[in-house]
């Protein structure tokens, strides 16, 4: 299956057309992370130069904690589906760093949109911009709302919406 045969099956892009696809496959690369046990793997750092990218994870298993690490939040998540699959859409938006490392936990396949070409290719498809712009506003949502019904109980969230 080519690069753009998986994007299309992607929540992100789905219902986008094949043409749009295809060039959009032309600045996404995929990537395997086997994975040996007890060794997490990193797969988005956090000290990523190349600037925002945004990724897809296609299969497998991923945390944004070490498992030995048992400070912070511990978002861990099995993809099964492509439902969420979207990773580093905030460092992508607002043209920053990543805000964690992601672990594997799992053999996983992802895959890396150059941000910068991304850019470049909403601003010239307007149409195909509306469509993933929408997605991105649900997929930050859903987010959000998982995070406060979590965490709503905790001193720290009175103080993260003190903006």
């Amino acid at each position: 299956m080519d690069v753009s045969d998986l994007l299309s099956k992607t929540k992100l892009f789905a219902g986008v057309d094949g043409a749009a696809l295809r060039e959009i496959a032309r600045f996404t690369e995929r990537h395997i992370f086997e994975f040996t046990y007890g060794q997490d793997r990193v797969i988005i750092s956090e000290k990523d130069h190349d600037g925002p990218d945004l990724y897809l994870i296609l299969s497998g298993e991923v945390t944004l904690n070490r498992e030995l690490d048992h400070r912070g939040i511990r978002l861990r998540k099995r993809i099964e589906t492509l439902e969420d699959e979207v990773y580093g859409e905030i460092a992508w938006l607002l043209k920053q760093k990543h805000l964690s490392d992601v672990y594997t936990r799992s053999r996983v396949v992802l895959l890396r949109i150059d941000g910068a070409r991304l850019d470049s290719f909403l601003e010239a498809n307007p149409q195909v911009a509306a469509l993933f712009w929408k997605r991105i506003a649900e997929t930050v949502a859903k987010r959000l709302t998982w995070t406060f019904m979590e965490y709503r109980a905790t001193l720290e969230w009175d103080k993260i919406f003190k903006f």
